[in-house]
């Protein structure tokens, strides 16, 4: 089938063809232009006119074609519904009436102008202002003519008064126009034959201003006529025929002001000219609104044909990122946009889109990395959280689940459905006042244990919480549930197991004295020698290790049933005060200092408890300074972000391999002590979300207890 649009663009100019015709256009009209100018001697030959008025319609009409095949060629793009040609459209309809508004108005504004300063100088004012000027100019002629006709005819009656019997003297005659030619404005007289054999010269001895006549003017004066005529620039002359001699004549010359005789003979040339262009003056129009009309053709069609190749040059880049972008958006980052044969700054933008195609690509490619990564990672951490024996809950920042593994479905036995969007407070509403706390607090780390019983089966679980926070934002929750009732209960044994050994170890060492002590006593009373001092010294023996076991029950029973804590807002900073000044003012043998800031420190805490903490390490720090010189105790709080308390002495230190047991039930380096007390300690502070430890000096002797707590104002 016959494909118009294809045999078109094969009929196409290149890009240098284009801009050689254009230049050949413009050096046809501008030789057209010069061959028009005013007194150009080359417009005196029209054949040659004519040819460059052929050259430049020519032109005209080869870029009618031009353009003809641009619009034919848009109307089959846009019959077939091209996308890429409705941007060309819409730059080709912008360009066109770019050029074709401007171009067309000046044309008619021009024309109209030119018709107007036609009709101007063809109009009665310059006609009349031109023939009255004429006529002045024909009349003074002609009365210099008639006066010079005179002075030719009393010359002539002068000759005759001066002549005898038909017989001229010339000395009479020189005389008599000697006297006559003072009178008047004549500047020289000549009297010849018709072979011009002068007789008399008068004022012009050497004869420059004679002018021999044509045998037409010798005609001319034989017919007794007056012949005029223009000697030169400044003076006129007449020849005339002495009738009444045989073959005289004579030549009277007369000088005129040559600015007013060229100025007349200017006038008559004007009038002739202006005659004469004035019956042109239709054709003259119609030629010059021709050729107008033809030079602004060429220059709108040329605007049109410039306006086409800008069009098709901004366009074609742009439609060729919208073709990319389009096989961009299909994953194809191949279809980039060639640069080569384009504008500087369209040339940056496609370098630019380049480089962007090629930097999206390049993070696709590190995306798609990534996520094949994540994939994989998610596959093992699903893999692991499916083995795991703990039961590991994803939460977001409204509690609702995310993500749960197997192991939380078991762990209840069923007794419980996890279902990924529903609100995890929902399953546990006993925990919604420790969660809702746990948000609004600073910590990131909650713990708590919480009994639950499935069909009479009691199991303990150990809950921790674990804030995931992004810029201080709460994003979510990591929950795991761990069944530690078999821990617990093997801890219980374990505990129970150590304790009964340590008890059974501390309460054998007082049964010995108590022993011997009752041994004697029965000795000395079956033997009747006993001593009333002697008596009451075992007795007290024996009272005093039985005290020593009492304090042990104490102090256990202390350990193993610790109340539960009633935290509530409080002044930390008072009640370190308050244990401070307890020691202050009944050891005055030791030095003791409080430092705190001059604002108290608030903290949610039992007042009880944490007071016990602090009479147990102060009293500890004392105990510890008793028996060296200068004793100092340093009790300072202060806040840093978080909350710290430090308890500094300077004894005799402790040993760095007992650090790490210091803590741990029933270690002890006193000799009459427990070993629990800062088991309880730790216990208590741990309770309270906060952190203890023991170290030694740095640039001192002694040791530092350091307590941290997050503030959970």
């Amino acid at each position: 089938m016959f494909d118009l649009s294809k045999l078109l663009k094969s009929i196409h100019l290149s890009k240098i063809s284009f801009y050689f015709l254009i230049f050949l256009i413009l050096i046809s009209f501008s030789i057209t232009f010069y061959l028009l100018l005013p007194n150009n001697d080359l417009v005196k030959d029209p054949q040659r006119l004519q040819y460059f008025l052929l050259a430049d319609v020519i032109f005209v009409i080869l870029l009618i074609s031009i353009i003809i095949r641009q619009i034919v060629l848009i109307l089959v793009r846009r019959k077939k519904s091209y996308d890429e040609s409705r941007l060309y459209i819409k730059f080709v309809n912008l360009f066109a009436a770019m050029a074709l508004g401007p171009a067309i108005g000046l044309v008619i504004i021009t024309s109209l102008f030119f018709n107007l300063e036609l009709r101007t100088w063809y109009g009665d004012a310059v006609r009349d202002a031109v023939v009255n000027s004429n006529i002045v100019a024909k009349n003074y002629e002609n009365e210099i003519q008639a006066e010079l006709i005179s002075d030719t005819q009393l010359i002539t009656r002068e000759i005759l008064q001066s002549s005898q019997n038909n017989e001229v003297n010339i000395n009479n005659v020189q005389k008599a126009l000697s006297e006559f030619i003072n009178l008047r404005t004549i500047s020289s007289i000549y009297i010849f034959n018709d072979k011009a054999n002068i007789y008399l010269s008068l004022k012009d001895n050497e004869r420059k201003n004679f002018s021999n006549p044509s045998a037409e003017i010798y005609n001319i004066l034989n017919q007794n006529q007056v012949y005029i005529f223009q000697l030169n620039n400044n003076s006129i002359a007449a020849f005339k025929k002495i009738i009444f001699l045989d073959n005289v004549y004579i030549q009277v010359n007369r000088e005129l002001n040559t600015n007013i005789w060229d100025h007349i003979s200017s006038t008559k040339e004007a009038y002739r000219i202006y005659t004469t262009k004035e019956e042109e003056s239709s054709g003259v129009q119609i030629t010059y609104s021709m050729i107008f009309v033809l030079f602004s053709l060429c220059f709108i069609l040329i605007a049109i044909l410039i306006g086409f190749n800008l069009a098709s040059n901004l366009s074609k880049p742009i439609t060729n990122l919208i073709k990319s972008a389009n096989k961009i958006s299909d994953g194809n980052f191949d279809a980039k946009v060639s640069e080569i044969d384009q504008f500087d700054e369209i040339k940056i933008l496609l370098s630019s889109y380049n480089s962007m195609i090629s930097e999206i690509e390049n993070k696709q490619n590190q995306l798609i990395a990534k996520s094949n990564e994540d994939e994989e990672k998610r596959i093992f951490i699903e893999a692991i959280l499916s083995l795991l024996t703990i039961g590991v809950l994803s939460l977001d920042k409204n509690f609702n689940i995310v993500l749960h593994n197997k192991t939380v479905t078991n762990l209840f036995k069923n007794t419980k459905k996890f279902i990924v969007g529903e609100n995890f407070l929902s399953l546990f509403p006993e925990w919604e006042k420790i969660f809702n706390n746990f948000k609004l607090s600073k910590k990131i780390l909650l713990n708590f244990q919480y009994d639950f019983t499935f069909i009479d089966d009691q199991r303990n679980f150990n809950i921790r919480v674990i804030k995931e926070i992004s810029d201080n934002i709460i994003e979510g929750y990591v929950v795991t549930l761990d069944d530690a009732t078999s821990l617990i209960l093997a801890e219980k044994h374990a505990a129970w197991s150590d304790i009964a050994r340590k008890i059974a170890h501390e309460v054998k060492n007082p049964l010995t004295p108590i022993k011997l002590s009752a041994e004697r006593i029965e000795k000395k009373f079956l033997n009747e020698a006993y001593d009333k001092d002697e008596i009451t010294l075992l007795t007290k023996t024996i009272s005093r290790q039985v005290d020593d076991i009492g304090k042990l029950v104490d102090e256990f029973s202390s350990f193993a049933r610790m109340p539960e804590a009633e935290i509530k807002l409080d002044n930390l900073t008072l009640c370190l005060e308050d244990a401070f000044n307890l020691y202050f003012n009944s050891r005055k043998d030791v030095k003791l200092t409080l430092v705190k800031p001059k604002t108290d420190v608030y903290f949610q805490f039992d007042k009880m408890q944490i007071s016990r903490c602090f009479n147990n390490l102060i009293k500890n720090a004392i105990e510890a300074v008793e028996k060296i010189p200068n004793p100092s105790v340093e009790v300072k709080i202060f806040y840093k972000e978080k909350i710290i308390i430090e308890i500094k002495d300077n004894g005799v230190g402790i040993d760095d391999k007992m650090i790490s047991k210091i803590f741990e039930p029933y270690f002890t380096t006193k000799s009459k002590g427990t070993g629990l007390g800062l088991s309880i300690v730790k216990r208590i502070i741990e309770d309270h979300g906060g952190k203890i430890k023991i170290e030694k000096n740095k640039n001192m002797a002694g040791t530092t207890s350091l307590i941290v707590f997050e503030n959970n104002v």
